[in-house]
């Protein structure tokens, strides 16, 4: 129900703005002298084409600027994505080094509580005699 509501209010403004455009189109055909002072050109344009083209120009610009920084902020998306997988990457080496380190100290641990319990276990605490 509101999507459908939503869809008939985009519909009448666009209506209503295309109606515009051709009344005042329609209101605005006669001749208007466009010139460029420091050069000696001159053309005489309805003023509805004026007004369209500075429309277009801007809506132009707009398109350019907008599909520019988009482009600005993917490509700074993907250096951050590519140092988050390297920073990743990283930490996971460290990581496996930190377990194989503690491994290693456990197993030294482990062997060294072994050879004191052998020890004691024998006569004179495993000295030889």
């Amino acid at each position: 129900m509101a999507q459908s509501f939503a869809s008939l209010i985009r519909r009448l403004f666009w209506i209503a703005l295309a109606l515009f455009l051709v009344f005042f189109s329609v209101n605005n055909r006669g001749p208007v002298l466009l010139s460029f002072d420091p050069f000696d050109v001159a053309f005489s344009v309805p003023a509805f084409l004026l007004v369209f083209l500075g429309i277009f120009i801007g809506l132009s610009l707009a398109a350019g600027v907008t599909g520019w920084l988009r482009l600005k902020g993917f490509t700074r998306r993907r250096q951050a994505e590519r140092r988050a997988t390297y920073l990743e990457d990283q930490v996971s080496a460290l990581s496996e080094d930190v377990h194989k380190v503690r491994a290693g100290q456990a197993h030294e641990a482990a062997a060294t509580t072994v050879d004191t319990s052998a020890n004691r276990a024998l006569p004179n605490g495993g000295k030889d005699e």
